[in-house]
């Protein structure tokens, strides 16, 4: 008899501890929704140096969009998804993500897109280039260090400049050289931090092989004679550097 019992015994153990545990977790839910959000925690992941988006300019948003910001307020009038749609519409923030923890706190991660090149038309407003070409209106962000162009470009040779910053990007030798970039006639030139210096890449054909040139020409050969030799140092041709 025993034997038979103690089946429907566990069955309905198993079934009352699943209701305790749900009763239990509503509780905490309700508690949840009911407790303050006692303080706002930004985190924002990009590079230091190509940072567009600070946590001041996060705080500055949130307390435009919601008067007298979120602390203090109940989590159960506060709507993640509303501040993440928010957020997610800076032109420079890729993604957003917010949450709160069990002491209340709101925890905003944002990733940001992260510039490569700075673009400066002559008569209109200067602008980003990020991966995957994304334009980020250089208004309403925080200054990144990344290389500029001053000139007016078309839209093909906006590409050839995306493709010239991602290659200096990643590549840290020459991304720690590059000052600027511009265009004249139809050369990508690199204005490194060297003064009086332009390294003339041409066209975005081979960038690695020109970048790996240019790298043991500095090491092998200006290291002996001076980093500021030349003005003019032509990487255009194929299997040769050209210097004046």
């Amino acid at each position: 008899m025993a034997s038979k019992i103690l089946p429907y015994l566990r069955k309905s153990l198993y079934v009352l501890s699943i209701i305790i545990l749900l009763v239990v977790l509503y509780f905490l839910y309700e508690n949840q929704q009911n407790q303050i959000c006692t303080f706002v925690k930004i985190k924002i992941e990009a590079p230091e140096q190509k940072e567009l988006i600070t946590q001041e300019i996060i705080k500055n948003k949130l307390d435009k969009w919601y008067i007298g910001g979120l602390s203090g307020v109940p989590q159960n009038s506060i709507s993640l998804l509303d501040i993440e749609k928010k957020l997610e519409a800076i032109p420079a923030i890729k993604n957003a993500e917010v949450s709160f923890d069990l002491k209340g706190e709101l925890k905003i991660d944002i990733l940001q897109h992260i510039p490569l090149v700075r673009i400066m038309p002559p008569k209109t407003a200067s602008y980003y280039l990020a991966e995957n070409l994304v334009k980020i209106p250089s208004k309403d962000v925080d200054i990144a260090r990344v290389p500029v162009v001053n000139d007016f470009c078309t839209p093909e040779m906006i590409k050839k400049v995306y493709t010239l910053s991602t290659y200096v990007n990643e590549n840290a030798f020459i991304d720690a050289i590059t000052e600027q970039i511009f265009v004249k006639k139809g050369d990508l030139i690199i204005i490194p931090k060297i003064n009086n210096q332009k390294l003339v890449i041409g066209d975005t054909t081979n960038i690695p092989e020109k970048f790996e040139k240019l790298a043991d020409f500095y090491v092998d050969g200006l290291n002996h004679i001076g980093w500021d030799k030349y003005q003019i140092i032509n990487l255009k041709y194929k299997n040769q550097i050209v210097c004046k």
